[in-house]
């Protein structure tokens, strides 16, 4: 169940740290709006963009880990509180991105955490985008897109493996 208005006090970078699905129901479904900024100590102060990074908290329910970066669906009996795994394609919308920020081993099962459904962030990629191309989605990372089916725009070129992406940039007016 949401609350709109609550706030689960925890940040970007992190998890509500909860491991059984009867725990975190009260802030699954909260949305929570972050600049655009790296949360983590050593880079607290790197400001990425002027843009406003629109995210829910959801619980993982996919079974397994979730990595940081990963483009994954919603669960259609949970929209909106529950992910069940990666995105295969943009059809599977609604979708969203595991926090970026989140430690490498990324969010565990029954775990709750911020998924960005708009704005910028990072997503691991094969390809090679440029500043401007239309991005999808295949197998829970970005690949060229076109106007039929994408889901952001590259922000800048693939860098250490992913891409900054513009998400969504009509939800909330926080891009184009």
């Amino acid at each position: 169940m949401s609350i709109q208005n609550s706030d689960p006090w925890f940040g970007r970078g992190q998890t509500l740290g909860v491991t059984d699905a009867s725990q975190g129901s009260a802030v699954t479904g909260s949305q929570k709006v972050f600049t655009d900024t790296d949360p983590r100590t050593s880079n607290a102060s790197v400001h990425l963009s002027n843009r406003l990074v629109h995210c829910i908290a959801v619980r993982n329910t996919s079974g397994g880990a979730l990595l940081p970066g990963a483009v994954v669906k919603f669960k259609k009996a949970a929209i909106l509180d529950e992910v069940d795994g990666a995105a295969a394609a943009a059809t599977d919308a609604p979708l969203g991105v595991v926090d970026e920020y989140l430690p490498a081993a990324g969010v565990a099962n029954n775990d709750v955490f911020w998924l960005v459904v708009a704005g910028p962030t990072a997503i691991p990629t094969a390809g090679t985008p440029a500043s401007g191309d239309l991005l999808t989605v295949t197998a829970g990372a970005a690949a060229s897109g076109t106007a039929a089916n994408a889901i952001g725009v590259a922000l800048a070129a693939k860098a250490a493996g992913k891409v900054r992406v513009l998400l969504n940039p009509l939800f909330g007016h926080s891009g184009a």
